[in-house]
């Protein structure tokens, strides 16, 4: 059968007591024909050490360590190994996340007979530590294929939904297409590229036979907004998005926009409410929305107050 290559692309900094079961599920990928790129963001710990042990063992893992003229941050770090890679697809991960391991063969088998524009997903779960066990997320929404990205947007608009990065597996063809991580981005930066890359997807291929693992409170937290400039980022984001869904469906009033801005509204109203002040025209249906809450709960407690004076409770 034919095997395209897989270029598995992992960043790494200071996960010397997690990246080992990592680079596990990569060698026990079912699916042969990968290599493995890990960018190493200068660690301070042993984690060059333990990723050079498996590297001694199998040679299709390829350690880099950022030279020091790169800046830190993951997004960089994924385009230094896009410019390495040599596959034909691409598979993301983090490293400290985890690939069940007929992952990749299982999503394969479904785009080997597809354009190279067709993008697969998967199961997922969360996991604390493999001994704890793990919990595999079933029956949700988004767990079915889809003929085109906007049907996909229009599930999400209605009912929510998330795939972790190391979910998809997507062709080297189509990110060349839709474009690198945006290193300009500090917070949402992944959900800005998978969003270029559904975006520019022709289907999308659901797989039930595998799954992929998402460890709980590992994760540089990253998306937390602990600053100004984070929210800001996560604004930016956003904002791209919102011209790009527009410039290609021509829909200025999207569900699937508006329920991830107004998730970035209720965000900032606790934390940056002058980032709103200063984004009106972005925030404008959400600000529209509030006023209307607001309005009505004070509407509900002067018919309380009123009854409480007509009845005397």
């Amino acid at each position: 059968m034919n095997q395209p290559l897989v270029s598995i692309i992992i960043p790494s900094f200071n996960r010397a007591h997690l990246v080992g079961e990592t680079l596990i599920s990569v060698i026990n990928q079912t699916y042969k024909n990968w290599e493995c790129i890990i960018i190493d963001d200068n660690s301070t710990d042993e984690t060059i050490e333990v990723i050079n042990s498996f590297q001694e063992k199998d040679n299709r893992f390829k350690l880099i360590i950022k030279p020091k003229a790169y800046k830190q941050g993951a997004s960089i770090s994924k385009n230094l190994g896009l410019k390495i890679a040599a596959g034909d697809y691409v598979q993301f991960l983090d490293s400290d996340d985890i690939l069940k391991e007929n992952k990749i063969e299982q999503q394969m088998n479904l785009l080997l007979q597809e354009s190279k524009r067709t993008i697969a997903i998967c199961k997922w779960g969360r996991f604390n530590t493999l001994d704890e066990g793990i919990s595999i997320y079933e029956g949700k929404d988004d767990y079915r294929s889809f003929d085109n990205s906007k049907e996909y947007f229009d599930l999400i608009g209605l009912h929510g939904g998330f795939f972790p990065c190391h979910n998809f597996l997507i062709s080297k063809e189509l990110i060349n297409f839709a474009g690198y991580w945006n290193e300009s981005l500090t917070v949402n930066d992944d959900g800005e590229f998978f969003f270029r890359i559904l975006l520019n997807t022709e289907n999308i291929l659901f797989s039930d036979k595998t799954y992929v693992l998402y460890r709980n409170n590992s994760h540089d937290n990253l998306s937390v907004l602990n600053s100004e400039s984070k929210a800001t980022s996560l604004l930016n984001s956003w904002k791209i998005i919102e011209v790009l869904f527009i410039t290609k469906y021509g829909e200025r009033d999207s569900l699937y926009i508006n329920k991830k801005k107004s998730s970035v509204y209720n965000e900032f109203k606790r934390a940056y409410p002058r980032i709103i002040s200063q984004n009106k025209d972005f925030f404008k249906q959400q600000i529209k929305e509030d006023t209307l809450v607001k309005k009505m709960i004070k509407l509900k407690k002067r018919i309380r107050n009123r009854i409480k004076k007509t009845f005397g409770f």
